[in-house]
């Protein structure tokens, strides 16, 4: 049990500072990238902090009544929230990879159908949003609908079961295998369009090089921050296997999503061009202010000198 309430601190903490990263860079985008409603590179990307923010809240919300329940293990957690609170998690972990989708239809819309301006609107990526975000409501209440979030007394929280292997896969389809799918399609799609245009636009060189770049990166990382929650994927395997659930499989669960987490609210922002752009005007400022600073302070040195000779 003591092993169980470390892991419990240790998750609370990675979903804490997920959300502290992912509120100070949508702090910093409205600070230092207004007006964003202009641009639809820094719309998308702080629909996608936004999505990070109410996956680490809810998820910190569940793991408040884990150890709570650890350190009272005769004490019931369970009461008629215990279901939505499950449900809106897997809302938010859907919401969260299908925010990357976007990202990739962007760059989809830019490289490849960049003369239909409306496909690359502002007003076309705000309802793309709006759909997004009711898509996620729609497809993850199947898992609601078919009583699949069951309270689980070992870890004192409602989710779904390694024993409900249906309602298992179809939330790993519909959060983890379609998103992944769609954004590798639209990457070898990218990849295949430029291979076969023999001559491009050279004043959209730039451009499309650079949008390749995200797009790449994008994708590599939504792979990465994936292959974190493998975990749960082995657990399910091995109990298929051999009938057994290894102990502590939902705590080392918990584990791999908030590491997941806190792995893309910090590396997001490294893949995103514009933010790269603040960080990078930070340093160069911070390091023309220290040779201002230098200078300033040799040359009245040197003045104080001169001083001390002339008397």
């Amino acid at each position: 049990m003591k092993l169980e309430i470390v892991l419990d601190g240790i998750i609370l903490t990675f979903f804490s500072l997920a959300l502290l990263v992912s509120i100070g860079i949508i702090i910093i985008i409205l600070i230092y990238l207004r007006p964003f409603t202009s641009n639809v590179s820094i719309l998308l990307t702080c629909n996608t902090y936004l999505s990070l923010s109410l996956t680490s809240i809810s998820m910190f919300i569940i793991y408040i009544y884990n150890l709570y329940g650890d350190l009272n293990s005769f004490v019931s957690v369970k009461d008629t929230w215990c279901q939505l609170r499950a449900y809106f998690v897997n809302v938010c972990f859907c919401s969260l990879y299908y925010s990357f989708v976007l990202q990739s239809t962007f760059r989809l819309f830019r490289i490849v159908f960049y003369h239909i301006k409306l496909l690359q609107s502002y007003r076309c990526f705000t309802s793309a949003i709006i759909l997004q975000w009711f898509l996620s409501v729609i497809l993850i209440l199947s898992n609601l609908l078919n009583d699949d979030y069951q309270h689980l007394p070992r870890v004192y929280r409602c989710w779904i079961s390694y024993e409900n292997t249906r309602g298992f896969l179809i939330a790993a389809s519909i959060i983890y295998v379609w998103p992944l799918a769609t954004i590798f399609f639209i990457y070898t799609y990218i990849i295949r369009h430029i291979q076969q245009t023999n001559q491009m636009q050279q004043k959209r060189q730039k451009t499309i090089e650079r949008d390749l770049l995200v797009l790449k990166r994008t994708t590599v990382f939504v792979l990465v921050v994936t292959g974190i929650c493998l975990p749960a994927v082995c657990i399910l395997f091995i109990w298929m296997v051999s009938g057994k659930l290894i102990p502590m499989a939902y705590h080392i669960q918990g584990l791999s999503i908030s590491i997941g987490v806190l792995t893309a609210s910090i590396c997001f922002a490294f893949i995103t061009p514009q933010i790269q752009e603040i960080f990078n005007k930070k340093e160069q400022c911070g390091r023309s202010s220290m040779v201002i600073r230098t200078y300033q302070h040799s040359n009245a040195l040197s003045s104080q000198e001169q001083a001390e000779e002339s008397v």
